[in-house]
């Protein structure tokens, strides 16, 4: 996802420690203690929409007072790693990718999450349902390009491999993972299978190509606009907000199909306070949260009571016969490490 900031670390330990003291003494306690959850996730747009949306209207009227810990994913998961056999963590809920997230459930770093915690996990789309990972955001990966430069849009990841596209093919390095999914589909039929020797060719292949690597999401975008490329592959969502911004780009929904990238939220075994991360999680599957996110980001809402008009229903409005594909995190998650060093020596660094 695409959704990186500047770390800003906030321990729960300092943050209460001055609390923890006050309420040891009973004339002080107030009438009414607000329950606090702290939730490590990404900065920017998406920390921005989940205050304005989730946290202030629906959270703070319900007494839950939300701390964000804001940085990148990794770091995000080496700490869940790290306090695994901590009784009390510091983080009540981790946003992570699918992939990553389903890493952490299989390592058994995450509780399990039911409707009698949070009744709205009933309205999430079946394809997308998790014991453990619950989906907040989803977009189909899609084949991007600048329609003043390009006529005929490409219709499959091979397309991107003709000698036109020399030089001006762009891509996140940050995405790899997706990218080798796209290219293990178009070569096999089968997303799952990014080892497989044919879908390392055509990355290879495409690399040939004068692949340009962009270090962000938000580059690409750049490259776009400045005329330094001309197509590329990127999540749908990410399309819509260039577009708001008037940079000139559309998608093409490649015909092997469209890769799905969601992005969720898991409860850590040892999260503090489990009841406030229930009522967090509920409130970002409320209807109004995944409408703003729609709107705002370009996501499809993860819950099936959340329909979409005006602008926005036009522009997530999908073409019929679409074919979304949702990872099998299962196989995947054992494979993103000996991919990411494939990845580096082969494609970053070739």
């Amino acid at each position: 996802m695409p959704m990186r900031d500047s770390l800003f670390r906030s321990g729960r330990r300092g943050l209460l420690a001055g609390a923890a003291g006050a309420l040891s003494l009973p004339f002080i306690r107030p009438a009414a203690a607000a329950e606090s959850v702290v939730i490590g996730t990404w900065g920017g747009d998406y920390a921005n929409l989940l205050r304005g949306n989730v946290e202030e209207p629906i959270l703070k009227p319900q007494g839950v007072e939300v701390v964000q810990d804001l940085g990148d994913e990794d770091p995000r998961v080496a700490k869940m790693y790290a306090q695994r056999r901590l009784p009390r963590g510091t983080m009540d809920i981790s946003c992570l990718q699918g992939v990553r997230g389903h890493e952490v459930s299989a390592a058994g770093l995450v509780a399990p999450v039911t409707t009698s915690e949070v009744p709205s996990l009933s309205h999430v789309l079946p394809n997308l349902r998790s014991e453990t990972f619950i989906p907040h955001i989803y977009s189909p990966q899609v084949i991007i390009y600048n329609p003043e430069k390009v006529s005929e849009p490409p219709k499959t990841f091979t397309d991107l491999l003709d000698p036109k596209y020399k030089g001006r093919v762009g891509l996140g390095n940050g995405n790899y993972f997706y990218v080798m999914m796209a290219a293990a589909l178009a070569a096999t039929g089968d997303m799952n299978k990014v080892e497989d020797p044919a879908a390392r060719d055509l990355a290879m292949k495409l690399n040939a190509n004068g692949l340009r690597l962009y270090p962000s999401t938000d580059s690409i975008g750049a490259g776009i606009k400045s005329g330094e490329i001309d197509v590329g592959i990127m999540w749908l969502a990410r399309v819509i907000m260039w577009q708001n911004a008037g940079i000139p780009v559309k998608a093409s929904f490649p015909k092997e199909g469209n890769i799905l990238y969601v992005a969720g939220m898991t409860v850590p075994k040892n999260a503090p306070n489990k009841a406030a991360a229930s009522k967090y999680l509920d409130a970002m599957l409320q209807p109004s949260a995944q409408a703003m996110f729609a709107e705002k980001m370009g996501y499809l809402p993860t819950v099936d009571n959340c329909p979409l008009s005006g602008k926005v229903g036009e522009q997530l409005a999908l073409p019929e016969g679409v074919r979304m594909l949702a990872p099998d995190y299962g196989v995947l998650g054992k494979l993103q490490g000996p991919t990411s060093e494939w990845w580096k020596k082969n494609v970053a660094g070739g």
